[in-house]
């Protein structure tokens, strides 16, 4: 297929005779991060990673996907139009094949920074990750119960109070808040994400509302800003609100009533605008009853409770979520197909997933690193078969010559990359080492 037949050309060295294979050098040779997607009328409505855009070229398809990830917003916004872009232009369409706007390739980063609300969303944010990348139609199933909450988040999104999830550790908590952030009216803002439960106690105060300089010993220079004035005009995800300590709740609630913070060292409060929808995997009322949680900020964040529900509350969701994470697996390490073997899918089903969703993601995923994409009876038997506790890893099951095997095989899968080994696993990173060195790997 030739470009022509695709998009028009957008680099001065690639002709529209020219094969996608070389419009794709191109693009990686250009180093282009991302596009910026305008409707017809040249008004912004969105950022697109040119990852997802290679991925539909290199299928040769058209960007039936892509539209998802973008958001459309107001034409009456008061947002600039977009000007002197050097480059050509692809249609964008919806899944019924209804064009929507027009794909442009960004020339220059300074061509960004003309439009107001991409110095808010642009590369700054992708590349320090303050972004909900995450949108509701990357929760997965068709039952009755994510149907449920799906339309709960959409009702969410469009009201502006605090937000509270409760679920099981592995649900999705977070996906869940990045999808309310991406339908609500911030969603061109900062996402931050805290979690309370890893950020020792003595520092959470100054990585939340920042610090003064001089403010304790080791203090930065010029201080620092916190994360609610990272955030300020959209989210603040409060990750594990139950593991936060008394006196720290009392400052969130404060900032809750007052929308404003006080930096370490600092008698001066900063205005700030923000949303915060926080979650936890414990009984927050009880931790309440228990006096391990203030009742006030309680009923503050608890405006707009959503519960999440676990795996095993909808299993006739599995077969479509072993799909999406294969689908996932194979696209990451540039294959085109995979397979499942008959009667997967009612072992899965019967299984009780204390660890949920990421559990079988994670399941998923070991399963064709060992098998070369193909997902067996035998291999989801060895990981299923025997009870374990929910907090135990799926390496603990095995004898230590499996473990060896299982490690090699990831490490052979995804490129000796041992960040995404351990992930894959369950370990952690200083785990997956003392591993790789008992077994000299």
């Amino acid at each position: 297929m030739k470009v022509k037949d695709y998009m028009d050309c957008f680099f001065d060295d690639c002709m529209e005779n020219d094969s996608l294979s070389s419009l794709m050098e191109s693009i990686k040779k250009e180093n282009v991060e991302y596009f910026i997607v305008v409707n017809e009328k040249g008004l912004y409505i969105g950022v697109l990673k040119s990852l997802d855009l290679l991925i539909q070229i290199n299928q040769a398809t058209y960007v039936k996907e892509v539209f998802l990830k973008v958001d459309a917003i107001n034409e009456d916004s008061d947002i600039r139009k977009i000007h002197n872009i050097r480059l050509g232009c692809i249609p964008v369409v919806n899944n019924e094949n209804f064009p929507v706007g027009i794909l442009k390739l960004k020339d220059t980063i300074s061509t960004l920074h003309e439009v107001n609300v991409v110095q808010n969303t642009g590369k700054k944010f992708i590349r320090k990750n303050l972004y909900a990348k995450y949108n509701i139609d990357e929760i997965i199933g068709n039952s009755k119960t994510i149907l449920r909450l799906k339309d709960t988040i959409i009702k969410a999104a469009k009201i502006k109070s605090t937000v509270l999830l409760q679920g099981e550790t592995g649900v999705g908590k977070e996906l869940v808040a990045q999808a309310i952030a991406n339908l609500s009216d911030r969603r061109f803002n900062p996402f931050v994400r805290v979690n309370c439960a890893a950020i020792p106690e003595n520092l959470l105060e100054s990585e939340l509302f920042g610090y003064e300089e001089g403010a304790y010993t080791g203090a930065a220079k010029g201080g620092s800003i916190g994360k609610f004035e990272v955030a300020d005009g959209g989210t603040v995800f409060l990750d594990e609100i139950g593991d936060m300590p008394l006196l720290m709740q009392a400052k969130i609630l404060r900032v809750l009533q007052e929308k404003e913070v006080e930096r370490v060292g600092s008698r001066y409060p900063i205005p700030v605008d923000v949303r915060v929808i926080a979650a936890t995997h414990a009984d927050l009322f009880r931790l309440v009853e228990d006096g391990k949680f203030r009742r006030d900020l309680y009923y503050r964040l608890n405006v707009i409770p959503i519960k999440i529900p676990s795996l095993k509350e909808h299993t006739e969701d599995i077969e479509e979520l072993v799909h999406y994470f294969a689908k996932s697996y194979v696209e990451e390490i540039l294959e085109n197909q995979y397979s499942i073997e008959d009667g997967v899918f009612q072992e899965l089903a019967n299984y009780h997933w204390p660890g949920n969703v990421r559990e079988l993601k994670n399941l998923v995923e070991m399963a064709m690193a060992m098998s070369s994409g193909h997902i067996s009876i035998k291999t989801i038997k060895m990981f299923l078969n025997s009870e374990m506790d929910p907090q135990e890893n799926i390496l603990k099951k095995q004898t230590d010559e499996t473990e060896r095997d299982l490690i090699k095989q990831c490490l052979d899968s995804f490129q000796g990359n041992k960040l995404k080994v351990a992930e894959v696993l369950g370990i952690s990173k200083s785990s997956l080492y003392n591993k790789l060195k008992k077994y000299n790997l």
